[in-house]
């Protein structure tokens, strides 16, 4: 299961990595047509907005596999693998927790889209359920990545192997960074 996870997480935070590119790109030229020729691309800021909003919720479960997420461990730091583990596996459930409500929200949000048939307030005129469901699909895609993520630790905890449990969900230290 885990593997299927980091495939996915790996995929999708690649699209969304040359998404983010072809936006560069497409804002470069916008910059450079702007300036040289006194024209101007239609809905370049609206397109990067979009894939913006996209790409942070398919990066998301990449950075949490990667245990890329920041988190603060002055506490952490000083406590024994078991409890270090206990708060990890609290975070997880902290992090799917929300993770959760933002995909239910972002559904429901979705849903009243495509029922109002809503557009965005520009020239483009995009129908908006195109960009919120790609939104959406990371957020459930997260969410579940999360609750892998969290039952993987769990299962080690359990089995009172820390060291797996901190490859999981720990956080990465100086020497982990540095040899990556």
């Amino acid at each position: 299961m885990y593997l299927i996870a980091h495939n996915i997480s790996t995929l999708l935070a690649r699209i969304a990595g040359f998404a983010i590119l072809g936006c560069a790109l497409m804002i470069s030229v916008e910059v450079i047509a702007r300036k040289v020729l006194s024209i101007s691309l239609v809905g370049a800021d609206e397109v990067s907005g979009y894939v913006l909003a996209v790409a942070v919720t398919w990066g998301a479960s990449l950075a949490l596999i990667r245990r890329a997420h920041v988190r603060i461990d002055v506490v952490q730091a000083r406590l024994p693998r078991g409890a270090k583990t206990a708060l990890d596996i609290l975070a997880l459930l902290s992090l799917f927790t929300v993770t959760l409500l933002f995909a239910w929200y972002a559904t429901k949000l979705l849903s009243t889209t495509i029922r109002t048939g809503a557009v965005s307030n520009s020239q483009m005129e995009t129908p908006m359920w195109i960009p919120q469901l790609l939104w959406v699909a990371g957020f459930w895609v997260f969410a579940a990545v999360t609750l892998i993520v969290m039952g993987m630790t769990v299962k080690a905890y359990v089995s009172r192997d820390f060291p797996a449990a901190h490859r999981m969900a720990g956080m990465r230290g100086a020497l982990e960074e540095v040899s990556e």
